[in-house]
């Protein structure tokens, strides 16, 4: 049974208000969640607080890294037509300069040709015509070449106005082709920032749900070790009730069964009382059927009368659990001890000890956890103490 502390009292002489109030403001730490467990209860309740906000930025985040691979998609389709158009533009500027290139041939060379034969050259044909129709021709010559040179230069003319007016259109589609790559850029860089947000708010949210998970866990585990923890008392009670009622049905009635105790641990007094004890989480009943006394671990403990030890023995929820036959039905039980002073069949006085304080078994800390039976059924042992006699509450 667990360690519970209340104030000192000579239990002799304690009043029945004083035993009273000590029953109603025991608590026991069977029924307490332990330490494991409430801080999985204040790790759930981290989580439950945080995961919605976490979740929350995760789909926020996801929703952007979507949209900026959306936009990177658009943006990329966008830039590879601009790069099409620049392609198409480049191409017309370099046709149109192969073009004005070759026209720039003919207009040199028509120059040249102008300054070589001086500026007389055309009258000198003209004279150096034999008959009219040879001047005829020859006049016709000249003015072909005329207009083909006047044609030449024309052509050279519109075919530059035409590639300048091509190379501004080929700038405006290299400049709208820089503006998509920048954007394509910007939606790449931002689908990757958005992409790591969603990944350390995933990562966030995974290790909220794991520690939730790992709450949850070890609370269903430390239920099943409650739920088990309770079983084995109760197995032990109805064991320990057992063995006292053989011993008490062995021997003649003893008058003085009701009689005075004495108290196993003066100075100290007793703390959690007799009665149910519902677990305050997992809502188990176990029955408390012996009141509990802190003291420090190796305090000697006493016999509460002169007897015979019927059994020292290990209990896994008791401890180091000692029984004293002290006939007439009136067995006495001294649980959670440190370590034994006495052995089974062994007699012993009044006060005489027979083991020390400890924390074994199902406990919590240094206490002793002490029971009277008459005839196999436990009793207040505060009945002894200046409270009725009567049977723990919850036995049965």
């Amino acid at each position: 049974m667990p360690l519970i502390l209340a104030l000192v009292v000579t239990p002799a002489i304690a009043s029945t208000t004083d035993i009273d109030k000590k029953v109603a403001d025991a608590s026991d730490a069977l029924n307490q969640a332990s330490k494991a467990v409430q801080a999985a209860a204040a790790s759930l309740k981290e989580v439950q607080a945080k995961l919605p906000a976490a979740r929350k930025i995760l789909a926020e985040a996801n929703a952007l890294e979507t949209q900026s691979i959306a936009s990177y998609k658009t943006a990329s389709a966008e830039l590879a037509a601009a790069k099409a158009a620049f392609t198409e533009s480049l191409a017309k500027v370099t046709s149109k300069e192969a073009e004005i290139s070759q026209l720039q041939i003919k207009v040199d060379q028509f120059a040249r040709s102008v300054y070589q034969q001086g500026p007389t050259s055309q009258w000198e044909i003209i004279l150096e015509s034999e008959s009219p129709s040879d001047l005829t021709v020859r006049l016709q010559n000249i003015k072909a070449v005329s207009s083909s040179t006047a044609l030449s230069l024309d052509e050279l003319v519109i075919a530059k106005d035409q590639l300048a007016t091509d190379a501004a259109a080929a700038e405006a589609v290299r400049l709208e082709m820089q503006r998509i790559a920048d954007i394509a850029a910007q939606a790449l860089i931002d689908a990757q920032a958005a992409a790591d947000r969603a990944a350390i708010a995933k990562a966030e949210v995974d290790r909220l749900v794991n520690q939730e998970a790992a709450a949850l866990k070890v609370a269903e585990d430390d239920k099943r070790r409650v739920q088990n923890e309770y079983n084995i008392l109760r197995a032990e009670q109805i064991r320990i009730a057992a063995l006292a009622k053989r011993a008490g049905s062995q021997g003649p009635v003893n008058p003085q069964a009701t009689g005075p105790l004495s108290w196993p641990l003066p100075g100290y007094a007793a703390g959690g009382g007799v009665g149910w004890r519902v677990h305050p989480v997992y809502k188990y009943r176990s029955c408390h059927t012996g009141v509990d006394s802190g003291a420090p671990g190796g305090t000697p403990i006493l016999a509460a009368a002169s007897g015979v030890i019927l059994s020292t023995s290990v209990s896994r929820a008791y401890g180091n659990l000692t029984l004293i036959d002290h006939g007439g039905g009136v067995v006495t039980m001294y649980a959670h001890q440190s370590q034994f002073a006495v052995s089974t069949g062994q007699a012993v006085g009044n006060q005489q000890i027979i083991g020390y304080v400890g924390t074994t078994g199902f406990s919590t800390g240094n206490h002793l956890h002490f029971e009277v039976h008459l005839n196999g059924v436990p009793y207040n042992p505060m009945g002894w103490f200046g409270a009725d006699k009567t049977v723990v509450p919850c036995w049965g």
